[in-house]
């Protein structure tokens, strides 16, 4: 595994098959998964297993994806942060974050993905803009967003809600 960057708290870094378990035992978790996707907790450890393989993949690919996020005390794998091609492959890339929910309200959103965008601008000349999109009632994931430089960009109506799309970036030199 590779180390993609550091914080104070967190390591970001790349993923291994060996993290299924414990990212199982993350993304089955009904309330982490609330906003996430179609809202469903994942059912299995090889539907995680498979999410996994493809960040693998994806970073081999493209140089970036939704790295694991570690706790750097403990080690413990306490999420994902980061971005991939949206599920269509086209641009612009889309920027994500999920934290294991006894880790919430500590400020590691925006830690994380604060670091992670920086990162990404800084090392990753290619990526001009990035998206993401946040269901409406996830507060607590706008004002990350918004913290970290993310502008509103529109609102879509779906089927199982409302979702609002930012965007940001990178800055002129």
């Amino acid at each position: 595994m590779t180390i993609i960057l550091e914080t104070e708290r967190v390591r970001l870094r790349t993923w291994s098959l060996d993290d299924a378990p414990d990212s199982y035992a993350i993304w089955s978790d009904p309330e982490v998964m609330r906003y996430i996707g179609d809202g469903q907790p994942y059912r299995d450890l090889e539907q995680t297993r498979g999410w996994v393989q493809r960040m693998i993949a994806h970073q081999e690919r493209h140089g970036f994806c939704y790295w694991a996020v570690v706790d750097k005390e403990s080690e413990q794998l306490i999420g994902s942060c980061g971005l991939t091609y949206q599920r269509d492959g086209s641009l612009p890339i889309d920027f994500g974050y999920t934290l294991a929910r006894d880790w919430w309200g500590r400020g590691l959103g925006t830690e994380m993905a604060g670091a992670a965008l920086r990162h990404v601008f800084e090392h990753l000349p290619a990526v001009t803009e990035i998206v993401a999109s946040v269901d409406s009632r996830n507060v607590a994931s706008r004002r990350v967003l918004e913290r970290i430089g993310f502008v509103y960009d529109r609102t879509e109506q779906l089927k199982e809600g409302v979702d609002l799309w930012y965007k940001v970036a990178r800055r002129a030199a």
